[in-house]
């Protein structure tokens, strides 16, 4: 495929027989197959890759449109989370990083959830990700778009920034600069339709103090005051008049770092809600108007991004993950707080199998030892399952190591990797290939994105597969439809 498009017009000669032009701001249907098997890919690829702004904006315009046409709405999955604080589902919700090959990963996403009968999951990007995937906010939700476009999915499609985070080093050196950075990240991704935002503060934790609430207070007070913003934001862009109430989450502890390795604890937590709930609490005396705060809460168990490697790279799937943690901070985030759970970060390359147990169905009995999981808190978590666990390195690796990946790109990429990333002495340059070829999704994007059908397909079967068998079967989405509850 390659760019045709050098005006808007154009866009609108390309099929004629597809897409109706009513009006500047109507289409209408014509041709849903043809839609599908022709118009949505070209329409696709030139809201990604076309220098022209107009075209850009053009085909971002028409996929969002046609996506209304389809029965597919872009949603905040905000009430629900209110509503499961107070249930006991065995669910807790996906967060899929969708980082490369993004259109055709996200069909396999979809297509997995119509063969599932689900609707109930979230696909996000991550402020870091943003940026080394060469993926801004509005052409992810276009991609997003598209693809169910394309598996004809209809229902809601829950967007997420994840980890929007303060950068602490640039903080100390100038926090205001800093915070309204985070800001306008925001707001450029509640203007692409994302209604689901983490903010992230963890990086702020003071693990030097030995009191909790000095500890957590700059992470408690920032992620207060972005919370305003958004508040306030929702009111300007009118989303609240569309009954629309952005999905927040915080962070407690900075996910595969903290002092020593620590796992997030129960006093932790408190001290971060009670402090939040007091600033937030201010803020609203200052606005004249009650402040919504966060849903949900992210905490240390662990795990780490992308995984643990062996020593040639590969991943260990043995990863000493406190479940008493999840049980007992879940416990008390939703028995004190009202929130929907805790949320589970770098989860995806674990033994699938664990992702029951997140969801508070399934143990094996002495399968996990009680340092990770007692007795006592099995039937916690039973009783209060993690509301989401986000997932990302695992779809990535099936991608890359995928038997139809062409082999001349891998060793492109990896001759990329080797040269901006050097190994340091003593290190296996496999290893730090697989570390760091999450990287090469920007500068090759064209170039994946090019691969012939046959090579997009073989791996998106292998990703449906995974999406449907580990994800949504294990986590318990199967058959849940959200859409009564936003």
């Amino acid at each position: 495929m390659k760019i045709e498009f050098s005006t808007k017009e154009d866009v609108k000669k390309f099929a004629p027989e597809v897409i109706e032009f009513i009006s500047e701001k109507e289409i209408k249907i014509l041709n849903s197959e043809k839609l599908a098997s022709e118009l949505i890919d070209k329409l696709v690829f030139e809201a990604t890759f076309n220098p022209n702004e107009e075209v850009v904006n053009f085909c971002r315009f028409l996929i969002k449109e046609i996506a209304k046409e389809k029965g597919i709405f872009l949603a905040s999955i905000n009430n629900y989370y209110k509503q499961k604080a107070r249930d006991n589902y065995k669910i807790t919700i996906p967060a899929i990083n969708i980082r490369g090959m993004s259109y055709n990963t996200a069909q396999a996403v979809f297509e997995a959830a119509k063969k599932d009968n689900t609707n109930s999951f979230i696909l996000e990007i991550a402020k870091s990700e943003i940026k080394y995937t060469d993926q801004r906010p509005a052409e992810y939700a276009t991609s997003m778009m598209a693809a169910a476009i394309k598996k004809n999915y209809q229902g809601p499609l829950f967007l997420q920034g994840d980890h929007f985070q303060i950068d602490a080093q640039k903080y100390q050196e100038n926090p205001d600069q800093e915070r309204e950075n985070i800001k306008q990240l925001i707001k450029e991704a509640v203007l692409a339709g994302f209604y689901q935002i983490d903010l992230d503060m963890s990086t702020l934790v003071d693990w030097h103090e030995d009191d909790y609430d000095l500890q957590q207070k700059a992470n408690y007070k920032e992620t207060a005051e972005l919370t305003a913003y958004v508040r306030d934001l929702e009111r300007e862009l009118g989303l609240d008049n569309q009954g629309i109430t952005i999905s927040l989450g915080g962070e407690i502890g900075e996910i595969g770092k903290g002092i020593k390795g620590r796992n997030s604890t129960v006093e932790d937590l408190r001290a971060f809600m009670d402090g939040y709930l007091k600033e937030l609490s201010a803020l609203s005396d200052e606005r004249g108007y009650s402040i919504e705060g966060i849903v949900k809460i992210a905490i240390q168990t662990g795990t780490c991004h992308g995984g643990i490697r062996d020593e040639s790279g590969n991943i260990v799937k043995e990863v000493k993950l406190s479940f008493n943690a999840l049980a007992e901070l879940g416990k008390v985030a939703r028995e004190d707080y009202g929130l929907a759970g805790v949320v589970q970060h770098g989860a995806s390359t674990l033994d699938p199998h664990y992702f029951g147990i997140f969801a508070g169905r399934y143990v094996s009995s002495g399968e996990i030892s009680e340092e990770l999981l007692t007795k006592e808190n099995t039937q916690v978590l039973v009783e209060n399952p993690v509301a989401e666990v986000h997932l990302a390195t695992a779809y990535q690796d099936t991608i890359f190591d995928h038997p139809s990946f062409p082999e001349e790109l891998i060793q492109e990429t990896k001759k990329w990797v080797l040269s901006n990333y050097p190994p340091k002495e003593g290190e296996d340059e496999e290893k730090v290939y697989k570390s760091n070829r999450k990287r090469v999704w920007g500068p090759f994007k064209l170039q994946v994105w090019s691969l012939s059908s046959e090579i997009q397909q073989n791996i998106q079967k292998s990703l449906v597969n995974q999406f449907s068998e580990d994800v949504f079967k294990n986590l318990g989405v199967r058959d849940f439809d959200i859409k009564e509850y936003i």
